[in-house]
């Protein structure tokens, strides 16, 4: 006797994230279900109140049609519906030793999940990180120094002062996030090198200035 035959494959982990992120999407700008539907059946894509609740607790699956209308819908992006949300970074078919930062990226084309693609992001970050942190450390030596007016006092409004520092911190604190994760990619620090970096995008970075990431294909 034939065994019943299964259509298709059953709904993994990434139709549970689109499923989560349409519904907090959909709260988030008051959009009622009703009114999501009338959207659906304007674009043509004919979906009942009853089926995005379905949709929405991850009884029904999402086909990539749905997924670009309730995007536009919700104002919001395919993207960002696809992405784990809350730092989580399991997805259906890719191994869970990613960072999130990284999946975000991959989710938006900004990397691709090689050990290429990874070492050329964190070598990118590092270098626009360390071109912050100079900036900022050189703006804050200006501002910290004596006044022409009043020597006495510096430059720049206390304020002002304690908010570059405020900045200067935060970026000293992702250089020790992409500190950890080079050396995990490469125990040799060559995403720290900056010859080699400079050899890779001579053409697109220069120090001092910022860099624009490049998207990978």
């Amino acid at each position: 006797m034939e065994t019943e035959r299964v259509r298709g494959n059953p709904a993994g982990i990434t139709n549970t994230h689109v499923a989560q992120n349409i519904r907090t999407a959909r709260q988030a700008i008051g959009m009622d279900l009703r009114t999501m539907s009338d959207g659906l059946k304007a674009a043509g894509r004919k979906l009942s109140t009853s089926g995005i609740s379905k949709l929405e607790a991850g009884d029904r699956r999402v086909d990539v049609d749905d997924l670009t209308v309730i995007a536009y819908l919700l104002r919001t992006t395919p993207a960002a519906l696809l992405t784990p949300p809350d730092e989580q970074t399991t997805l259906t078919g890719v191994p869970e030793e990613y960072e999130p930062e990284e999946i975000d990226r991959w989710m938006r084309g900004e990397l691709v999940l090689t050990d290429e693609g990874l070492f050329n992001y964190w070598q990118q970050e590092w270098v626009i990180c360390t071109d912050r942190i100079h900036h900022l450390e050189t703006t804050l030596a200006g501002m910290t120094a004596p006044s022409k007016d009043d020597p006495a006092k510096p430059s720049a409004h206390p304020k002002t002062i304690a908010a570059y520092q405020e900045r200067l911190e935060t970026a000293r604190a992702r250089a020790r996030v992409i500190q950890e994760r080079g050396v995990q990619l490469d125990p040799e620090g060559r995403v720290f090198n900056a010859a080699d970096y400079a050899e890779n995008y001579a053409d697109t970075h220069r120090p001092g200035k910022t860099t624009a990431r490049k998207t990978l294909s």
